[in-house]
């Protein structure tokens, strides 16, 4: 086969209730310069590898690589290595592309050469809204809106140049937040190579995203998570400095930070394994002792920005961040009196957007 325009990279482990919808949205996809598909089958129990191996011997758009147990970063990896297109997508192996996503990746590429093409997603399979190659340009001061646009975390919702991708690494040694680094190293990498480039976000939702999967703060415990985001954290926060992100959305982000540590927080007393509530108590105050969070906590009042989980967190109450957390995750209304009291309590005059 001659060098397609796209590969889509999948790693596969444990798929085999979701492959053929996976491998079938890609194969189906009609692309100007062609696509191959790059299956990691990465040594499940079931029938995925196999299934990945019928694939291949059916079409000979699909190219399969076996490993066992490595993980998905190295699965990812392995895919980028093989690629020899112009250009890369990811994908997961739960996850679908929606009918006319890539070629309509490829246009907006075309039009916008060295921009960074991103598209939305939609957790609805049968979703009826429109595919096209409409674009929201972003100037790089937008890094930040990106991440609370949740556009940015993911691998999956991009078109990468091959050539500078394959010159970047999923980490390894990560099992949680691994994706937003290897986005911010691309960024990096691009900004070097292409220093005026800029976003260019597709208005259409190119992919559906499985949200029943399995794997998120939500579903899976990360004893290390108040250890793992903070590095991502700080990664992401000097990416959007060097971007000079406008102070409005910094603030916006460094609340979101705290959000998402102190639900972690609370995921501890919640879910941690220990025998003892005592001792998961004494994990979760550890983890509000880190210098990271601290100067955090320094920042967000520098920029008089307030979030329900400031004082809780200020205070290292780690009852009350539960209590909060709760709450939320609850639908209670205990959280909205929490919330105002907490505001009320600084005063009323910090800000809530």
């Amino acid at each position: 086969m001659s060098r397609p325009a796209i590969c889509v990279v999948v790693p596969v482990y444990r798929s085999e209730a979701t492959l053929d919808r996976c491998v079938e949205s890609i194969l189906s996809q009609t692309v100007e310069g062609g696509v191959r598909c790059i299956l990691i089958d990465d040594g499940g129990p079931d029938r995925s590898g196999a299934m990945c191996d019928e694939w291949a011997a059916r079409d000979d758009r699909v190219q399969v690589i076996h490993q066992q147990g490595r993980g998905v970063s190295s699965a990812r990896n392995a895919g980028l290595e093989a690629a020899d297109s112009e250009y890369v997508v990811f994908l997961d192996s739960d996850d679908a592309l929606r009918p006319g996503a890539l070629q309509a990746a490829l246009e907006a590429q075309q039009a916008a050469p060295h921009d960074f093409v991103i598209w939305h997603y939609t957790t609805l399979e049968d979703d009826a809204a429109p595919v096209n190659n409409q674009t929201d340009p972003r100037p790089r001061t937008g890094l930040a809106q990106l991440w609370l646009d949740c556009l940015l975390a993911m691998p999956w919702n991009k078109l990468y140049k091959t050539v500078w991708a394959q010159q970047v690494k999923f980490n390894t040694k990560y099992t949680l937040g691994e994706d937003l680094q290897f986005v911010l190293d691309y960024i990096a990498l691009l900004a070097a190579q292409a220093p005026d480039f800029a976003y260019c976000v597709l208005q259409s939702p190119l992919t559906f995203y499985d949200c029943s999967r399995t794997g998120t703060l939500s579903t899976k415990y990360h004893a290390n998570y108040c250890e793992i985001w903070p590095q991502h954290f700080a990664k992401l926060n000097a990416a959007c400095l060097a971007a000079l992100c406008p102070a409005e959305d910094m603030r916006q982000l460094h609340r979101a930070e705290l959000t998402v540590f102190a639900e972690g927080v609370a995921d501890i007393l919640r879910r941690d394994p220990a025998p003892l509530s005592g001792i998961k108590r004494d994990k979760a105050a550890a983890a509000l002792r880190t210098p990271w969070l601290r100067a955090l906590l320094d920042q967000m009042r520098t920029e008089r920005c307030y979030s329900a989980y400031y004082l809780p967190c200020r205070w290292r109450n780690t009852q009350l961040i539960y209590s909060l957390a709760e709450a939320k995750r609850t639908g209670s209304p205990l959280y909205g009196k929490l919330d105002w009291a907490g505001y009320y309590l600084l005063g009323g005059r910090l800000r809530r957007d």
